[in-house]
């Protein structure tokens, strides 16, 4: 199987706070994830993050959905709780897009809005 992310997350028009990213963030996911986790022992590809705070956008090649954005705790270790780090899986990239990454630009466009 593939690792290589499918070419429509190449081409994403990324709106902030998103924004493409070529870190590799899925080793500090396997050191917080544990069984439970809905992301245990899956493969990951890093393809976004948040840059306002440590949400980040994982593929999931053999799924258990096509998307993932995972709440890093950084903790460096396993999380005691399968609900960290918080996650919301995403059926495909225009489900993320439209509830996840066009829901968080209306969010972060208003914080800059001058309050009357």
């Amino acid at each position: 199987m593939s690792h290589e992310p499918p070419a429509e997350l190449r081409t994403i028009e990324w709106l902030p706070p998103w924004e493409p990213t070529d870190a590799d963030l899925g080793a500090e996911l396997r050191r917080e994830v544990g069984p439970g986790h809905p992301l245990f022992e899956h493969p990951v590809v890093t393809v976004g993050r948040r840059v306002d705070c440590d949400d980040v956008l994982f593929w999931l090649p053999s799924g258990p959905r096509e998307l993932a954005v995972v709440h890093l705790t950084w903790t460096g270790k396993r999380e005691r709780s399968s609900e960290w780090p918080s996650t919301q899986l995403y059926s495909s990239i225009a489900d993320w897009v439209e509830h996840s990454m066009r829901v968080d630009y209306g969010e972060y466009s208003r914080r800059d809005q001058p309050r009357t």
